[in-house]
């Protein structure tokens, strides 16, 4: 008995056949039926049967088909005489989960492409739906091999050799619609006629309807020759559809949304229509009903926009006005639109949100913009608003899928990276989960303990799956380690990055910062920077955040140096105090550069939040310092031999260190290097060796002592204090000293393990018995939340003011329901005080350009200067004052009187200058000559003092041996102690605070 060899082949699963095809699978109803709708498919495609009359139509049908496996198979095995020459190979194909045991199970069948000129293998499902892709030669490519991309495995089945089934699959994964001949569409009806008048089997007795029998007889001729050539036919050729619909109807309800009244119809876009900004003639209609909506806030856009931009109701009725008009402004420059400036934002902010403004495309803004409002007024919040409405919401759905009604189903954005500090990023995590909850939105973060090449693969997957993770947050310093596989893919992946978002981006101000270059390899077009303080020091770094935001908006640096930064400087220069024709020119390019960088900046003061937070009251406490800190401070100047005739900031840098150091405690005497180095070793030295030791010698250190007791005392352990330093040796003396006092704390420094951070924070703020908490101001001071404290004490100050500022608003914030006292520590009449007066000159450069359009912040053209006679008054120690900042600015007696300011005090030293300036000679005799070189310094003097007083307006003035009334209970009771060791203080109370008359005691 001959049985038939068995033959081990690859499984071919059942075709799936796109239903917009003209000839797709239907089910055999009879053989003679399926015989007569086989052949007029067969003719529509222009293939001539052939067979004669004693074969029947299934019997034939099953020979073809055995023939197409046999020949399909051999094609899938070998490479050598097939295929090689043509661009793009197409493959039936299996996917499935990937799985470790034996028995598996195929989720879906599909196809694969293979595109010779690129190398690449990409696997569709069989609705055309892209799976993955991978790179690979073609001679890797076999049925025997398993693929793997994302998240399923692949397995070939065979290679589609029919031209019209190739072209037909191409078109498929295209996405492009197969439209049938004329020819076909005949045949099809006129089969779809038959099949349904004819049901039973036909059989030699039975008259056939005339086209039917032709077409019977037709195929019986055919088939033998096409057997006798052994040509292949395509399955989906030999099967009908009947009277199946060629498109698939959703069984849904109707969308509860918004119509536009005003909405574009018409039929499918044009190629020309798929532009950004061109709207295609189609109706298109929001996520959100405004009808039901209370105050919606709906976005700006332009003229030939089809579809509203409205803010999820979730988050938009939490906003705060000034935190819309944010979100708005980040809307309009990473949308390219120009802006409408507001000069006065607290008071101009407009509730009426539902009123969209209709705005033009500006040049100048390529999609970056700097939110620069000071600390706690909801930066981060405004942001995770406009990335959620992004993700959600588009205002060009022709470029997005739509839904049946028109609304598109994804938003303009698909992935955000976050960048930031390490310490932050735990702190953005838990706010998306705070106001989105991480079940609406995919938020990725990078563990600190992960290996290098995990983080590589993690960021790569983020990349390559769309769904699951939307926003990657990734410390500055790890992004440069996975900047390859964000390169890459952001350049070639279809999944890239469409948002970059800096949380303190002034940490961008270097140019030839690593982390900097890296971001701007990614050429990511829309960007976002957030910081409190972007213009630290001066000019050139504010044009590098600049130029990365908007590159070229005012050319190359040169450029840019030559137009603006020269002439400023030149006009804030003391030797050009006298020439009016350069300050002219240097008043004009500040106001030029202001009107430019407006456009992307928006910068709003503390003062916005006097409506929803509790009162601050800032109080700058000036401190004695003790006979062992005077002894040291002339010991050292004495002996350090410093020509200040040739002497510069940084050749002083070492000696100004040490001094800020004799100002906390001269304990730190002993680990300073310059101390040992240069002061110590020389003989005349030997008296400071007394005073190293000396821990409790310092008059901030008695002065923090005393309040800290004081608050413990007079709130009953109920209010906590936070205690910032810029040096980890002061946090050291500190803490020995509130552990000697039995008071608790927390501390956190850059010592700390990131991953520590946030459980210390958390720790605090939410556990009563934690007193204190000790933080450094450079690695601590930056996006923490400490609401859990309501006092904070800074113990020294930095050069940079922004440093400080920072850590000040780490209290007074979002969340804080107590009113928050900020108690600043100077030494008075040394280094400490030098430097307070040092910050309040330069913040007005910050203020000068970021939007105050104040005239005293207008006229501040010489406000940040250092002169070599400055560099001497540092090492100048003054003994017989109160306060040398307040002798600069006021002679009164300190009875608690507020500053007084008048524009009369400018224009004095312009009047002054002019008439010495303006002569009708070009010679001057000596006596002249002396004479405005005397005028000269004193105009000096009261711009300086001019230039203070404008930062301490609304401040009083307050010399507790002269006046009883202070704001702060802490403070009241606490003075008594402290006579000796508090000589003046500047208090700036809170709208509600009340004067709180001194003990009598």
């Amino acid at each position: 008995m001959n049985l038939p060899k068995y033959e081990n082949k690859p499984f071919k699963p059942p075709r799936r056949i796109d239903s917009s095809r003209p000839s797709s699978e239907g089910s055999i109803r009879s053989s003679s039926s399926s015989a007569a709708a086989a052949t007029h498919s067969i003719q529509s495609k222009g293939y001539s049967l052939k067979r004669p009359s004693t074969i029947s139509p299934l019997s034939s049908l099953s020979q073809i088909n055995k023939k197409s496996k046999v020949n399909n198979n051999d094609i899938c095995t070998t490479h050598e005489t097939k295929g090689l020459n043509i661009d793009t190979i197409v493959y039936m194909m299996m996917y499935r989960k990937p799985s470790s045991k034996k028995k598996k199970f195929r989720t879906g069948d599909g196809f694969a492409k293979y595109i010779s000129m690129s190398k690449r293998l990409s696997f569709y499902s069989d609705a055309g739906k892209f799976l993955g892709s991978l790179p690979i030669s073609l001679d890797m490519v076999n049925c025997d091999s398993i693929y793997k991309t994302g998240s399923w495995e692949y397995q070939l089945d065979y290679k589609i050799e029919d031209s019209s089934e190739l072209q037909s699959t191409i078109d498929l994964i295209n996405k492009k619609k197969i439209t049938p001949s004329p020819s076909a569409k005949k045949s099809s009806f006129s089969n779809n006629r038959n099949l349904s008048s004819s049901p039973t089997p036909v059989s030699k007795s039975i008259a056939l309807p005339t086209s039917t029998a032709t077409a019977t007889a037709t195929a019986t001729a055919t088939m033998a020759e096409l057997n006798k050539d052994n040509t292949l036919i395509p399955i989906s050729n030999l099967f009908h559809s009947g009277n199946l619909s060629s498109k698939f109807v959703p069984v849904m309800k109707k969308a509860d949304i918004y119509t536009d009244s005003k909405a574009i119809t018409n039929s499918k876009p044009s190629k020309t229509s798929s532009s950004i900004g061109v709207a295609p003639k189609r109706t298109y209609l929001p996520l959100f009903d405004i009808s039901k909506m209370k105050n919606p806030i709906i976005m700006n856009k332009l003229r030939t926009t089809p579809i509203d931009v409205i803010i999820d109701p979730l988050l938009g009725n939490l906003l705060r006005p000034h935190q819309v008009e944010a979100v708005k402004f980040m809307y309009d420059c990473i949308m390219g639109f120009e802006r409408k400036i507001i000069k006065e934002h607290s008071s101009q902010i407009s509730t009426n949100h539902h009123k969209p403004q209709i705005l033009n495309k500006d040049s100048d803004i390529s999609g970056g913009c700097l939110l620069a409002d000071e600390m706690g007024l909801g930066k981060t919040l405004s942001t995770i608003t406009l990335i959620w409405t992004l993700l959600k919401q588009t205002p060009f759905p022709w470029l997005s899928p739509c839904t049946q009604a028109g609304v598109p189903s994804q938003g303009l954005l698909k992935k955000v990276l976050i960048a930031c500090p390490v310490t932050l990023i735990q702190n953005w995590k838990n706010e998306f989960k705070k106001w989105l909850s991480l079940n609406r939105i995919g938020i990725l973060t990078l563990n600190a303990n992960n290996t290098a090449a995990k983080d590589r693969t993690d960021v790569r997957n983020f990349l390559r799956v769309g769904r699951t993770y939307h926003v990657l947050i990734i410390g500055y310093e790890k992004l440069i380690n996975v900047a390859d596989e964000l390169i890459d893919d952001s350049n070639n992946h279809p999944h890239k990055i469409d948002l970059l978002v800096c949380d303190e981006g002034h940490r961008l101000k270097n140019n030839n910062s690593k982390i900097l270059n890296t971001l701007k390899n990614l050429n990511i077009e829309k960007k976002i920077l957030l910081t409190g303080t972007p213009i630290q020091n001066d000019l050139v770094e504010f044009f590098t955040i600049i130029d990365f935001l908007n590159p070229s908006i005012f050319g190359s640096f040169q450029s840019f140096k030559k137009r603006f930064i020269t002439p400023i400087t030149r006009a804030r220069d003391m030797s050009n105090s006298g020439n009016f024709a350069v300050i002219e020119k240097g008043e004009a390019r500040s106001q030029e550069l202001i009107e430019i960088t407006q456009k992307f900046i928006l910068r709003r003061t503390n003062d916005i939040l006097t409506r929803y937070l509790p009162p601050r009251t800032d109080l700058i406490l000036f401190c004695k310092p003790s006979q062992s800190q005077l002894g040291i401070f002339r010991s050292i100047l004495t002996q350090s031999s410093c020509d200040f005739s040739s002497a510069n900031f940084n050749s002083s840098l070492e000696l100004i260190t040490l001094l800020k150091k004799v100002c906390n405690s001269p304990s730190l005497l002993t680990s300073d290097s310059f101390y040992n180095s240069k002061i110590k070793s020389q003989q005349a030295n030997v008296s400071l060796n007394s005073y190293e030791n000396k821990t409790n010698e310092s008059g901030k250190l008695r002065v923090l002592m005393e309040l800290l007791k004081k608050i413990q005392s007079v709130t009953d352990g109920k209010e906590k204090v936070v205690i910032v330093s810029n040096y980890t040796q002061t946090l050291d003396i500190i803490q020995n000293l509130l552990s000697s006092a039995s008071m608790s704390f927390v501390r956190l420094d850059g010592s700390t393990p990131s991953k520590q951070r946030d459980a210390i924070v958390k720790e605090f703020n939410k556990i009563p018995s934690i007193f204190a908490f000790l933080l450094s101001a450079k690695s601590g001071g930056v996006g923490l939340n400490l609401i859990g404290a309501s006092r904070l004490v800074l113990f020294d100050n930095d050069w940079n003011p922004s440093i400080d500022l920072q850590a000040m608003s780490r209290i007074h914030r979002d969340g804080q329901k107590k009113p928050c006292y900020i108690y600043r520590l100077v030494t008075t009449g040394c280094i400490d005080e030098k430097i307070l007066q040092r910050q309040l000159m330069k913040n007005n450069l910050s203020k000068k350009f970021l939007g105050d359009s104040s005239k005293e912040n207008r006229d501040s053209v010489k406000d940040d200067l250092f002169l070599k006679s400055d560099l001497k008054n540092l090492f100048t120690v003054l003994t017989n004052t109160p306060s040398n900042t307040h002798d600069l600015i006021c002679s009164c007696e300190g009875l608690g009187d507020e500053i007084q300011y008048s524009d009369e005090d400018d224009s004095d030293i312009s009047r002054d200058i002019s008439l010495e300036y303006q002569s009708s000679s070009p010679w001057i005799t000596g006596l002249q000559a002396q004479k405005f070189i005397e005028n000269k310094d004193y105009n000096s003097s009261r711009n300086t003092s001019t230039s203070i007083k404008k930062c301490l307006l609304g401040y009083r003035h307050i010399n507790p041996h002269n006046t009883r009334d202070v704001f702060d209970e802490v403070l009241s009771q606490t003075l008594p102690n402290l006579k000796a060791d508090l000589t003046f203080a500047f208090i700036k109370p809170g709208e509600d605070a009340e004067p709180i008359i001194l003990s009598s005691k």
